[in-house]
């Protein structure tokens, strides 16, 4: 008889005992063939889109504004009075009382708008310690041309053309300033063509508002530099200097363009006209005042480029007109 403990013995009963099965677990993505991702945690930080809320509020402002004036457009419609100013021809005190408070509210709301885009992208002053609160600038000065030309010319074209002049100077004004302070844009040259655009075309309609309705020569001379000062202000925003600079370069330019509109307040000529000239002035004033300011210098290419073009320019109107 076999001994149970016997080498044989065990051997056949390890032969012969099931061997326990383990339940499969229960299949996955990796089981099919299919290569799991390790989970890397979150994004690493970088250049992620930031939403801002300013830029919607910017649209919301300009949109109000344009329907702000378009109902000061529908007041001035009418026949015209006896005054020699255009500009008040069909107008009152309660008209300019609305336009006031239009132009004050274009300036707060774009100023607004702006500073909740900076605390949107998380950064409070993107201009600098240095920089003026001058996101009110353009949009005020356009919304003052449109309210201007819809008084100037009280017509029924003025019901589109003066909503749309305001709409497009206060969301024209923001979007620039935009593109100027989105530093992902590798194209910075295109984003201050478009800032310079915006500022000389607003520019061109608030001189010629002014210059249309013939006032004068002292009213002319100080609306022609408050104008060309705060848009100078404005153009220099691209330029990382001080501000007692900035400000002084400012006044300049404002006080060239006061005296360019004496001396053209002589000359009879077409109201456009007029206001494409004193548009050449500033082009010339802020673009040598821009250049010293960014060089700390004026190099006699900025003398020979700026004073070529404006005299050319001037020329040009000269014998056109």
């Amino acid at each position: 008889m076999t001994n149970r403990f016997s080498p044989g013995r065990r051997e056949s009963e390890a032969k012969t005992e099931p061997i326990p099965v383990i339940p499969a677990a229960s299949p996955r993505e990796g089981d099919r063939g299919v290569t799991i991702r390790p989970d890397l945690g979150p994004p690493a930080a970088g250049a992620q889109p930031v939403d801002q809320p300013g830029s919607g509020l910017g649209l919301i402002v300009a949109i109000a504004i344009s329907a702000v004036v378009f109902v000061l457009a529908i007041y001035a419609s009418g026949d015209a009075t006896p005054n020699p100013y255009p500009a008040f021809q069909t107008t009152n005190i309660l008209f300019w009382f609305v336009a006031m408070l239009a132009i004050a509210g274009a300036g707060a709301g774009a100023q607004y708008a702006e500073i909740t885009a900076a605390r949107g992208s998380g950064v409070e002053n993107r201009r600098g310690p240095d920089a003026y609160p001058t996101a009110w600038i353009v949009p005020s000065i356009s919304t003052f041309a449109a309210i201007l030309l819809v008084a100037t010319f009280h017509n029924s074209v003025m019901l589109a053309i003066g909503p749309l002049v305001a709409f497009f100077g206060n969301a024209g004004a923001l979007l620039a300033r935009d593109l100027l302070d989105d530093t992902a844009d590798a194209s910075q040259r295109s984003a201050t063509t478009v800032h310079s655009l915006v500022v000389h075309v607003v520019a061109f309609v608030a001189f010629s508002a002014v210059y249309l309705n013939k006032f004068p020569t002292p009213i002319t001379a100080m609306l022609t530099g408050m104008i060309a000062a705060l848009l100078t202000l404005e153009t220099l925003e691209r330029a990382l200097a001080p501000r007692a600079q900035r400000l002084t370069y400012a006044a300049l330019g404002g006080f060239v363009l006061g005296e360019a509109a004496v001396a053209l307040n002589w000359w009879q000529t077409h109201g456009w006209v007029g206001g494409a000239v004193l548009l050449v002035a500033f082009y010339l004033a802020s673009g040598i005042l821009l250049a010293a300011t960014q060089r700390n210098m004026t190099r006699t290419r900025d003398l020979f480029e700026y004073g070529l073009v404006g005299a050319v320019t001037i020329a040009i109107l000269a014998i056109t007109a």
